[in-house]
């Protein structure tokens, strides 16, 4: 009977390392990878509307604007040089509408899961504050 016990609690401990390893590993990988997700989708948000401010505070999108998007993703630890960054229209009038798209591509890999390329994209619309 000793020996049917050893053997059971050698199953049970090889069951154990087989939960940890096909299971909580993945999940654990998983709650990484989305909360570096979110991290970075607040970070493309953020840029899109320091951009948007700043043409809408000059009536235009132009060089120095861009530069305060990139400065922006930088400092929220995104590689600027992948995102794309659009401006519609790029010069307004008085209380005009200027939309800024912040799009990053970003590949997401979840062991024995998901292994897929999704693109993180945050708009911001602001108004024009100059009278032209």
């Amino acid at each position: 009977m000793p020996r049917l016990r050893r053997d059971v609690r050698g199953q049970e401990t090889l069951q154990a390392i087989l939960v940890v390893a096909f299971v909580l590993l993945p999940l654990l990988v998983s709650v990484v990878t989305f909360g570096s997700l979110i991290h970075e989708y607040i970070g493309t948000q953020a840029a899109a509307a320091a951009g948007a401010r700043a043409a809408g505070s000059v009536g235009g999108f132009g060089p120095d604007q861009l530069s305060r998007v990139l400065e922006a993703l930088r400092s929220n630890g995104i590689d600027a040089e992948r995102c794309a960054i659009e401006a519609r229209p790029t010069t307004v009038a008085l209380d005009q509408p200027i939309t800024i798209t912040v799009s990053c591509p970003r590949h997401v890999g979840i062991p024995f899961l998901l292994e897929r390329d999704v693109n993180l994209s945050s708009t911001y619309v602001a108004r024009g504050e100059v009278n032209r």
